[in-house]
């Protein structure tokens, strides 16, 4: 086979679309300009992909089609004029910052790399031969597969692959071999769409899976879920047979940090462990140099660099510094993606070109070996905040957007505050303290801050270990979200640690409320798998229950029937209002009344909702259950608005209970 090329154009968006269509003829193309055009690469053979840069910078993109190309083909990129300033900006560019304050590292990053580009062809690119079949390595792993997961015997099996080696299409076949109940699960239907294809089986989100009694279990692309959740699978299925499928190199999250954590745990598990890779690329040659070239680009190879013995020093890295110096940008980017289970390009981007995010690291000589990447957030003017109440979104504020509209301080939103967002140590020294020597020079960097900061916050899945090392950084618990993701697989918590007195004010409200919700929010935890340890871990050193004042459960009701509070931050208020008022709920459709009575006086998990409602009823996924809830607490919220003394309107209520939240109407949808 022909190695496949790297075509560039440069132009207006109208000069470059018509350079490429001359330039591919009439072999079959795929057009990227977007996310979901890009989607549509996943499982597809075609001889050119043609991707546009005119209009934003997603380094994503460019990993998710790469694979799709079949050799002697052609990625052929449209980009704007030469000197041109990077697309999109404004992606990046959180509060105050504007698209001007975005980096332009990662630009110049790609820029070098298409000047690498071979020459524009002279002629049309002809269709290609297609590749006929899959490769015998693929053939015999789908022999191998199908005796394990065709048996009798609980089986636990590994498999992993670069793109483009035919993984899942060798799962989907094996599965069509098997009998007994089978199932594909993944963190999203795309994700599994070619072994549903090939293997005749059905799609089960991974929560599904775990209330299914399987004989054959195959998880697709499993580095994107979380070790607990996989965890909670085995577990689930203790007779089954199961295969966990990764790509190791690839847009959607590395491999890496799967292998480390959760197949160390599966090999010490009672049934034995098999493993299986495939190394054989199906559409193009081994070690293409299109593929090697784009692994470079965006650092899917990347690894940790050595390991040293000391402790490391202290530093705020100068990113213009590290997008010059590779070495160091591949070793501490390594450590991010060995750390977590779903590091992709586009954090390489932000990493380097986001204006409110800074990267700190311990430094062993120039070597990396532990790195945090924090957010400058917060300070919001008081009536930006107010309109994040009402369900606008901003980019690049997490936290305090989860201050002001999930626990409803829209004050909070004005302090001035930094986010953990990735915290890793080198996968060959954790348990030496590295992490919390990074924490604590991240946190004499904020307290020498200009202007001073309010508070430090982080965001992360709960389990009780990260819990436990969180507080010994002096940091408490504020929130525990119910809801458990496909990527999750554990409830979010956020935890802070004040600084100004401000700060130490709202951090006492904030953990009395806690004490107070926190029951009536781990109820709907019930009968969904919630681990005793963690159980404990949450709810670990609250103070004494905030009480549950009129304005309490007014501002908590309305912020959730008429505002852009969920469900989870006002159970314990919206209850006390449904129970209040049992006339406003006897006027429901009856549809409407059972999800309010199963979900907020019974607290039903997402998995009871599907089983309660059936195939054919009008609320039969947890989004639309959502809208739902939202939709029928409409009426309750108005007796509930009715029977208290009127006061001042309050900005929540512009929307009417009887429609969902959307962007357009100022009204959110909870999905």
């Amino acid at each position: 086979m022909s190695a496949r090329r790297l075509w560039v154009v440069r132009g207006t968006p109208e000069q470059t679309a018509a350079a490429a269509r001359a330039a591919v003829g009439d072999a079959a193309v795929l057009w990227v300009d977007d996310a979901a055009s890009a989607r549509a690469a996943l499982g597809t053979t075609v001889d050119a992909a043609v991707v546009s840069l005119h209009e934003a910078l997603d380094p994503d993109l460019l990993g998710q089609v790469q694979g799709a190309v079949v050799a002697g083909g052609a990625l052929v990129l449209r980009l704007p004029p030469a000197g041109a300033p990077a697309p999109g900006r404004a992606r990046l560019a959180a509060w105050p910052y504007g698209p001007d304050d975005v980096g332009q590292r990662f630009w110049a990053r790609l820029q070098r790399w298409a000047a690498q580009a071979d020459p524009w062809p002279a002629a049309p690119l002809r269709p290609q031969p297609r590749p006929a079949g899959g490769t015998a390595e693929q053939a015999r792993l789908v022999d191998a597969l199908a005796a394990t997961l065709g048996g009798e015997a609980p089986a636990r099996v590994v498999v992993t692959a670069d793109r483009g080696r035919g993984k899942s299409s060798a799962l989907g076949l094996a599965l069509a071999r098997c009998a007994g109940r089978r199932a594909i699960t993944a963190a999203s239907p795309a994700a599994a769409a070619e072994g549903v294809r090939f293997g005749g089986v059905p799609y089960l989100e991974p929560e599904a899976a775990l209330a299914e009694d399987l004989d054959v279990l195959v998880v697709d692309e499993a580095a994107q879920l979380s070790v607990p959740l996989l965890q909670r699978l085995v577990a689930r299925h203790p007779r089954a047979r199961l295969a966990f499928a990764t790509t190791v190199r690839g847009y959607e999250g590395t491999g890496r940090g799967f292998a480390l954590r959760f197949c160390a745990w599966l090999a010490e598990q009672p049934v034995a462990l098999q493993v299986h890779a495939l190394t054989a690329p199906i559409r193009f040659d081994p070690d293409d140099p299109l593929e090697r070239a784009l692994y470079s680009l965006l650092a899917l190879d990347a690894e940790p660099g050595p390991a040293g013995q000391g402790a490391g020093q202290g530093a705020t890295l100068d990113r213009d510094r590290l997008a010059a110096d590779e070495a160091q940008l591949r070793a501490l980017f390594g450590l991010l993606v060995h750390a977590h289970y779903r590091t992709t390009p586009a954090d390489l981007h932000r990493l380097l070109d986001a204006p409110n995010l800074a990267v700190h690291a311990l430094l062993d000589g120039p070597h990396p070996v532990a790195a945090s990447l924090v957010a400058a957030e917060g300070g919001l003017p008081r009536e930006l905040a107010e309109r994040l109440v009402r369900g606008e979104r901003l980019v690049g504020h997490a936290l305090p957007e989860t201050l002001a509209v999930h626990l409803g301080h829209p004050d909070a939103a004005t302090l001035r505050m930094w986010r953990s967002v990735r915290t890793a140590a080198h996968p060959d020294r954790r348990g030496e303290g590295l992490g919390s020597a990074l924490v604590a020079h991240v946190h004499a960097a904020a307290t020498a801050a200009d202007p001073p900061l309010d508070l430090l916050g982080t965001v992360f899945g709960a389990t009780p270990a990260l819990l436990r090392w969180r507080r010994a950084q002096g940091y408490a618990l504020v929130r525990v979200g119910v809801s458990r993701g496909s990527r999750t697989g554990e409830p979010a918590a956020v935890m802070l640690r004040p600084l100004s007195p401000p700060a130490h004010a709202l951090l006492a409200t904030l953990r009395a409320e806690l004490a107070r919700d926190l029951p009536d929010q781990l109820a709907l935890f019930d009968g969904d798998g919630l681990d005793p340890a963690l159980r404990a871990a949450l709810v670990d050193g609250l103070p004494p229950p905030a009480p549950f004042t009129e304005a309490a459960v007014r501002d908590a009701v309305e912020g959730y029937v008429f505002g852009a509070r969920p469900l989870d931050a006002a159970v314990a208020a919206v209850r006390h209002v449904v129970l209040a008022h049992p006339e406003a709920l006897d006027r429901l459709p009856p549809s409407d009344r059972a999800l309010i009575r199963d979900r907020v006086v019974d607290g039903w998990t997402g998995g009871r909702w599907r089983c309660a409602t059936g195939p054919d009823a009008a609320a039969p996924t947890v989004p639309a259950v959502m809208r739902a809830l939202r939709r029928a607490g409409g009426p309750c919220g108005a007796s509930w608005r009715a029977s208290r003394p009127a006061g001042p309107a309050r900005p929540t209520a512009a929307c009417s209970g009887s429609r969902p939240w959307t962007a357009r109407s100022g009204c959110r949808s909870e999905t």
